[in-house]
């Protein structure tokens, strides 16, 4: 098998893994409380990982710790805020508006210099009119639920930005369990103020628990690294996005938790905004690789005719 077909796969199981997760996180909803969840599930993923930091013996400087803390707090927030909705929400809804992280993150990315053409914005109206569908119009109102899901979203766009910007100089696998330390630290807090951590309860809730922070954070995680070294950026994230389907269809075979008709049709839209944003971000990326390469002598005069032609085209469709 090549080995992207074989990276593919992994991926595919990665969004399976994920999207279930959040069937997971629905059911332990029923036993126990968010932040008593997040804390416990959190906590299982630092031991999942303990094994693979004891063989690499990652450096831990100054920088490394500066985009832990950003990255824990940004986790923490979000997850919090997902996991709380997550109490009236169904699985399916939860993974459809969390996805939309997709879309937002090119957006927020103009705070950081970034250049959003147009398209882009084609793409949030899509994602916007996705998101009525499957809240207002299915319901009459946008629910406490459904703010909080739209929140994390937004929280989830900025943690992997903050992932983009700090974490190219420091070990994967330590930030990663360093960012799932944080959080569970943090969610222990109003966990033990707020929620019980009674062992029954616990005990009611420990196979999601152990679903979450063994196969979520330790096993996809590691995949998803392993993976992505054999596959482009732009499929690989068009892969992992079908999440959302998996967490649709976990959440109805498993919890009974079906969609309306209105929900499928919003949940469509999402997902072909967030499909669109990828192929946009892939041919901004193919063309910059085609502007690198157009340095060579051998070939200026040919690549030089081609871009005229891509520039062309471009102008063209801009003006469309």
């Amino acid at each position: 098998m090549e080995k992207s077909k074989k990276a593919h796969l992994l991926l595919l199981l990665t969004a399976l893994l994920w999207g279930l997760t959040f069937v997971a996180q629905s059911a332990g909803m029923e036993h126990i409380g968010p932040f008593a969840f997040n804390a416990l599930r959190y906590t299982i993923g630092v031991l999942v990982l303990l094994p693979l930091l004891i063989m690499r013996k990652p450096q831990l400087d100054r920088k490394f710790f500066k985009a832990a803390l950003i990255i824990g707090l940004l986790l923490f927030a979000s997850s919090s805020l997902q996991q709380y909705a997550l109490q009236t929400a169904s699985a399916g809804k939860a993974g459809f508006i969390t996805s939309l992280y997709i879309v937002f993150v090119p957006i927020i990315s103009q705070i950081f210099g970034k250049k959003v053409g147009f398209r882009h914005w084609i793409a949030v109206a899509i994602a916007v009119a996705g998101l009525f569908l499957m809240t207002f119009a299915d319901t009459g109102s946008f629910s406490t639920s459904d703010l909080l899901l739209l929140l994390g979203a937004l929280g989830y766009s900025f943690h992997i930005i903050a992932i983009a910007k700090y974490a190219k100089d420091v070990d994967p696998i330590a930030l990663s369990a360093a960012q799932f330390l944080i959080s569970a630290v943090l969610s222990f807090v109003p966990a033990l103020l707020f929620e019980s951590l009674a062992p029954p309860l616990i005990s009611a809730a420990l196979p999601t628990i152990l679903y979450a922070g063994i196969f979520s954070c330790g096993v996809a995680f590691t995949l998803q690294i392993i993976a992505q070294r054999d596959s482009q950026p732009t499929v690989a994230s068009m892969i992992m996005s079908l999440e959302a389907v998996f967490a649709a269809i976990g959440g109805t075979v498993i919890l009974g938790q079906l969609l309306s008709p209105r929900e499928i049709q919003g949940s469509i839209y999402m997902l072909s905004s967030a499909f669109y944003v990828q192929y946009l971000e892939n041919r901004e990326r193919a063309k910059q690789d085609k502007l690198a390469k157009s340095t060579d002598p051998c070939d200026s005069d040919e690549q030089s005719e081609e871009d005229d032609d891509d520039d062309f085209t471009a102008e063209g469709e801009l003006e469309l």
